[in-house]
């Protein structure tokens, strides 16, 4: 198991940054190549590697496609990185793996269309301090001419939860080499490559990486592709970084919730079916009936066994469909089905936007609420290694396929795109119950997109090879 080289990986890899709470993630535009490099260097050395836990401040940087032809990489640098990076997720066939149609198509987002270079995440311990780095950091744009098309800002809401008022980011993959010790169960952990380029992945293998020919690394920056002793690994200790801005619509969520339920108790019990959790966390699976908080940090629970037919946990749930765990109808075993669900996680990083409906985030008094008018969401941030593998995989064949785990008009029910054409339905949830299953139908879209960009997080000596290129 080969050693992270933590120095030279951007932290957010490594990290969530929950002592951080405040935070908030620029857009950018150039307008002129050299000032946009030297506004590049003078980040450089801000960014925050994995190798040092921040107190105060953390600060990342990552480029679309568009960003890196903008600066110059030379023709052979820029075809090596892969098809969904270069065409973007705004792209008419990246549109229609993803299911943004309608509603969700890219024309209608706020961002993700426009001329998009590159994106800083900015971290900060409280407001004063992030405001703080903010300001330097604006100085030295507005300095070297730099445009911020967007200043989008995130944070944490109270108990870990996301706006409808269920507890979040439970079931998260272990990076086996962060570890101190071998870990007694290996199907628990993932090896770096699934996250991090240049390392080992499930397939005992290197992911695809961008590459540089050694003629264009004359400082000899870069280090070699340890597939291919002619070409130098740019990718080497960075990822993909997948960006979605979600809105929550939550007052529809819980309006539809109580529609179809004859109390506040039943909408509750419903929307947890959605998720495939209960408010609090725990998981269906494990306590079907009530919640149980001593379960509501549990993820060590599968289908396989102990739920193979949905009863607890619909098998369209939100979780259910998002990570399959050891059951997948597709497969013929559950180890089968296990190794299948694990080729297909990634390191979630996002956050939530925008006020809580209640600051409580309980979801009897949220239904409660009328619509206050505000805009609330999720930053929706993953890190992979391989886009169609990880990312467009899940979200074509598991979040918006209708037909998943032999269900017939079901997206899912809380990410999924939801609507109704000559063709095909998506609209429904369905409820395994003996003897007869439950449906419920004409689900509106409880979310949907603002905008969206696939993105190079490159790590640090990537970072300074591309401000070399001159």
């Amino acid at each position: 198991m080969s050693k992270l080289e933590k120095e030279d990986i951007q932290g957010l890899l490594v990290r969530g940054y929950g002592n951080l709470p405040s935070a908030k993630y620029l857009l950018y535009t150039g307008s002129q190549r050299e000032e946009t490099l030297e506004f590049i260097r003078q980040l450089i050395p801000k960014i925050t590697p994995a190798s040092e836990k921040p107190e105060n401040e953390a600060l990342h940087l990552a480029f679309t496609y568009e960003g890196l032809a903008f600066l110059e990489l030379p023709a052979p640098v820029l075809d090596s990185f892969c098809r969904e990076f270069k065409e973007g997720m705004a792209e008419l066939q990246r549109q229609f793996v993803l299911g943004d149609t309608g509603e969700n198509a890219p024309p209608h987002w706020d961002w993700g269309n426009e001329p998009l270079h590159f994106l800083l995440l900015v971290y900060g311990k409280d407001e004063n301090q992030l405001n703080e780095t903010l300001a330097g950091i604006r100085q030295l744009s507005n300095a070297k001419g730099v445009t911020e098309l967007h200043a989008l800002p995130t944070g944490l809401l109270q108990g870990q939860k996301e706006h409808f008022g269920f507890r979040d980011d439970i079931s998260r993959p272990i990076i086996r080499e962060l570890l101190s010790q071998p870990p007694q169960d290996p199907d628990t952990t993932f090896p770096a490559g699934e996250f991090i380029m240049g390392y080992d992945n499930l397939y005992d293998e290197l992911a695809p990486s961008p590459t540089v020919p050694p003629q264009l690394d004359p400082n000899n920056r870069l280090p070699e592709h340890r597939d291919d002793s002619n070409l130098k690994d740019l990718g080497k200790n960075g990822c993909y970084l997948v960006f979605r801005q979600m809105k929550q619509h939550v007052p529809i969520f819980w309006e539809y919730m109580k529609a179809n339920s004859t109390d506040p108790s039943a909408a509750i019990g419903l929307a947890s079916k959605m998720v495939g959790r209960w408010p609090d966390g725990s998981p269906l699976t494990l306590c079907p009936f009530q919640p149980d908080p001593s379960q509501s940090d549990t993820n060590d629970f599968e289908y396989w066994e102990q739920d193979k037919a949905g009863l607890k946990c619909p098998i369209g749930a939100h979780i259910r469909r998002t990570n399959p765990r050891d059951h997948l109808v597709t497969e013929k075993s559950r180890k089968d089905s296990r190794e299948m669900a694990a080729k297909h996680r990634m390191l979630r990083k996002g956050r939530p936007y925008g006020p809580p409906l209640t600051p409580e985030l309980d979801p009897e008094i949220i239904m409660q609420k009328p619509d206050d008018g505000k805009e609330r969401g999720l930053h929706f941030i993953c890190l992979v290694t391989d886009i169609r593998r990880q990312f467009e995989f899940v979200q074509n064949n598991w979040v918006n396929f209708h037909k998943f785990g032999g269900l017939e008009n079901d997206a899912d029910p809380i990410i999924g795109n939801h609507y109704q054409n000559e063709r095909r339905k998506t609209d429904s949830f369905s409820i395994p119950e003996y003897p007869v299953r439950k449906i419920h139908r004409s689900l509106p879209n409880f979310t949907h997109i603002k905008g969206g960009a696939y993105f190079f997080f490159p790590g640090i000596r990537a970072l300074q090879y591309l401000t070399e290129n001159d």
